[in-house]
């Protein structure tokens, strides 16, 4: 989390530093102080920073904002709010044609990062899997998203065998006698041997 947000900082700064006289400097503020509020882990302010950094914005920097908004998101755990923003800026940079460099490059590569991060908390490793092949295909070099798709890919093989061995556990449970039925045969057979050996004690006994 502290390099994602160490991230954004850097993001936003680049941007401050650059491209100062073409974006909205009042939305680039409340970024960056939404970056900070969640580094140190205010993040009810961080929304409200980030929100209000969304609706201020221009579009190319609104991405950091909502980039910054999903992070502390997941931190909170809301981890489908997260994605649903992760979504919206895949959907968005993959609309303009892949980025091949430069921050662009760096945010697309880190939403599909968290998204699979998130999916994996859900236990959506299909989801997890995709998201992690997504990233390496942005950036191949990464060890982070290398290592999380292999745990993604043990976790949804361990996940399968699991349901199939709950299946087979309830297929042999199916096919047992039905435990009710089994307690009444067991009992008429006692009731049937206790009357036959009433009947034999009666017929040996001396008739006086």
């Amino acid at each position: 989390m502290e390099k994602t947000l160490g991230f954004l900082l850097c993001i936003v700064g680049f941007i401050l530093m650059n491209f100062s006289c073409s974006l909205d400097g009042v939305g680039m503020y409340y970024t960056f102080l939404g970056t900070l509020q969640a580094k140190n882990k205010q993040n009810v302010q961080a929304i409200a920073s980030y929100s209000q950094a969304i609706a201020s914005t221009s579009p190319e920097s609104r991405r950091y904002a909502r980039y910054g908004l999903a992070t502390v998101y997941a931190d909170m755990g809301e981890s489908r709010s997260a994605i649903t923003l992760y979504d919206g800026i895949i959907h968005e940079l993959s609309d303009e044609g892949l980025p091949t460099k430069g921050p662009e490059k760096e945010l697309m590569y880190r939403a599909l990062y968290n998204r699979g991060l998130c999916l994996y908390g859900l236990e959506d490793f299909d989801g997890a899997v995709e998201a992690f092949r997504s990233a390496l295909l942005i950036d191949g070099s990464r060890w982070n998203a290398k290592r999380n798709l292999e745990l993604s890919l043990l976790a949804k093989t361990k996940k399968r065998g699991s349901a199939a061995s709950a299946g087979a556990v309830s297929t042999i449970q199916q096919n047992l006698p039905n435990p009710v039925l089994f307690e009444y045969i067991r009992q008429k057979e006692i009731d049937r041997w206790k009357s036959q050996q009433s009947k034999s004690s009666e017929e040996s006994s001396i008739d006086y």
